[in-house]
C-alpha cells in the first residue's frame, strides 16, 4: 500500500523501491500470489515514468503470466491494465482502449467495482479522442453512477473532473457557479424529487447534514425555496442537454 501511495502522490522511485523491498525482490515472491498482478500493474506504471520502458514491458509480461496462473477474473483485468499502460505509452491508444474495457469487463465480473469504475476513467477520454463519442459517454455515466450510488466521493469527484474532456465544456449557469460539488450534488437530488431523508440515506449522511447544506444552497443559488432550486437545477440539465 505505502508503494501504491507514493506512485499515485508522484514518486515513482519509492513506489519500485517499497513494493520491491516488501515482495522480496522482482519476483515479488514474499506476495500472496492473488495480488501480484495488481501490484506488478503498479510496477508497471512507474517504471513508465522512470523512462524505463524495458522495465515496464518485463512487468507487464510478468503480470499475465501470474493472472494466467491464477485463472481470477481480477488477476486478469490487473494484467490487462498494465498491458494498457504499456500500450498507451508506445502511443497505441486503440490497444489500450481496447485492453481497459476488457479490464473493466473483468473487473465488473468479479465485484471489484472501485477498479471497475477506475478502469473506464481510464477508458472513456480513449474512447472520445478515438471518435467514440457515445461510446465515451457511456462509459462516464456508469463510472460516475457506479461511485455516487456507493457513496464514494473520491472517485465520484475524479469522474466529475473527467467529465469535461468527455462531454466537453459544460456551461455552468452563474446561479451555480458558487455551489461545491456536494452542495450541487445534493441540489440534483431535490430536482429529482427526493425528500432530506432520501438523500440522506443515498448519500451516507446524516439528515441535518443535507438541511445545512441545502441552507447554504439556496443564497449561493439565489432562490427562495427547495422547488425554485429544483426548477433551477432541471433548467441547468436541460440547458447541457441532460
Amino acid at each position: 500500500m505505502l508503494g501504491h501511495a507514493a506512485y499515485v502522490s508522484g514518486d515513482p522511485h519509492r513506489a519500485q523501491e517499497a513494493m520491491l523491498t516488501v515482495g522480496g525482490g522482482p519476483g515479488l515472491r514474499r506476495l500472496q500470489p492473488s495480488i501480484r498482478p495488481g501490484r506488478l500493474e503498479t510496477l508497471v506504471s512507474a517504471a513508465l515514468a522512470t523512462g524505463d520502458p524495458d522495465g515496464a514491458a518485463r512487468w507487464a509480461a510478468q503480470a499475465v503470466d501470474e493472472a494466467d496462473r491464477i485463472g481470477l477474473p481480477g488477476q486478469r483485468a490487473a494484467a490487462l491494465r498494465a498491458r494498457a499502460a504499456l500500450a498507451e505509452h508506445h502511443g497505441d491508444s486503440g490497444a489500450a482502449l481496447r485492453l481497459l474495457e476488457e479490464a473493466a469487463q473483468e473487473y465488473g465480473r468479479c465485484g471489484a467495482t472501485v477498479w471497475e469504475v477506475y478502469s473506464l476513467l481510464r477508458a472513456a477520454p480513449l474512447a472520445k479522442a478515438a471518435g467514440r463519442g457515445p461510446g465515451a459517454v457511456a462509459m462516464w455515466r456508469r463510472a460516475h453512477r457506479l461511485p455516487v450510488e456507493g457513496g464514494a466521493r473520491l472517485l465520484s469527484d475524479l469522474a466529475e473532473l473527467i467529465r469535461p474532456q468527455i462531454e466537453g465544456p459544460v456551461r455552468v449557469p452563474e446561479e451555480l457557479a458558487q455551489l461545491t460539488v456536494r452542495e450541487r450534488e445534493i441540489a440534483e437530488l431535490v430536482a429529482e424529487g427526493l425528500s432530506n431523508q432520501a438523500i440522506a440515506v443515498k448519500l451516507y449522511v446524516s439528515r441535518r447534514t443535507v438541511e445545512s447544506h441545502l441552507s447554504a444552497n439556496y443564497p449561493k443559488a439565489d432562490v427562495p425555496s427547495r422547488s425554485a432550486l429544483a426548477s433551477l437545477m432541471t433548467r441547468a440539465a436541460f440547458d447541457r442537454g441532460a
